[in-house]
């Protein structure tokens, strides 16, 4: 059995560990996430925790050809603060973050990074630190992506129950009972209590991709979307099986478009 077969985590690594099998590390994934609040129906650390496990899986298909850095636990939420318990990261310290652990990873030779995010805030933030990574430290690859974005379309669509979704709903909530089920809070599931905004107006903005930055509890009075009372861990296997077969093909062929040119 391969002494990575749970996935090659770079922080469980001595520098002499590292130094031994660093030449076959093709490929160093980011997880980042959030703390921030998911109604009554998971935990704060949901975005992180299932990121980070999304990673160690895909890490420990491809070992040792691909790594886990340390996750970043903290994002841009500054949609939720208005629930307590909330902890968010300006844009621009977010970004330094990345930016700054790219540049270190980079100076120990490695050249190749793809960020995973869990949360859908982090979105706008982490596509200006990966041009700003490129420019700056000037690595082989460098690229930003949701784990939520690898799923087949239509096995999505097979397990979104109700018409709103997004945030703690039937969806996710099915996805962290599969990849982290310490999060789910199995005892008070409940459906998004909707205001009209989101029943509303929110769906002619999201039809003409127009962006406002509203708070969450103008969209939801308990924080939830959908309806987490409908979430199924077998949904959640299908649905997490079919990202990874994605993901995994997806890096592969990453690494083999993006060669490393030795100086």
């Amino acid at each position: 059995m391969s002494a990575f077969a749970n996935g090659l985590i770079l922080s469980n690594l001595s520098w002499p560990e590292l130094s031994e099998i660093q030449d076959q590390i093709e490929l160093v994934l980011l997880p980042v996430g959030s703390n921030e609040q998911h109604g009554p129906n998971l935990a704060m650390d949901m975005d992180i925790a299932a990121s980070s496990e999304f990673c160690r899986r895909a890490s420990a298909a491809l070992q040792p050809s691909v790594a886990v850095a340390p996750p970043m636990p903290w994002g841009v939420s500054f949609h939720h603060m208005n629930f307590p318990g909330t902890i968010t990261l300006s844009s621009e310290t977010f970004i330094q973050v990345l930016v700054e652990v790219m540049a270190s990873l980079y100076h120990h030779g490695f050249e190749r990074f793809l960020i995973v995010n869990g949360h859908g805030g982090n979105i706008p933030s982490m596509n200006v630190a990966i041009v700003r990574a490129k420019e700056e430290i000037g690595m082989t690859f460098v690229g930003a992506c949701s784990y939520f974005g690898f799923a087949d379309p239509d096995i999505r669509a097979k397990h979104e129950k109700t018409e709103h979704t997004g945030h703690a709903c039937e969806w996710e909530t099915s996805v962290a009972m599969e990849l982290a089920p310490p999060v789910v809070k199995k005892n008070t599931l409940a459906p998004g209590e909707l205001t009209d905004l989101t029943t509303g107006f929110r769906t002619q903005l999201q039809k003409y991709g127009v962006q406002v930055p509203y708070r969450f509890d103008e969209f939801t009075r308990n924080g939830a979307l959908g309806d987490a009372t409908q979430a199924t861990v077998e949904a959640g296997r299908e649905i997490v099986e079919s990202s990874l077969q994605n993901f995994t093909g997806f890096c592969q062929e990453l690494i083999r478009q993006h060669p490393v040119h030795s100086a």
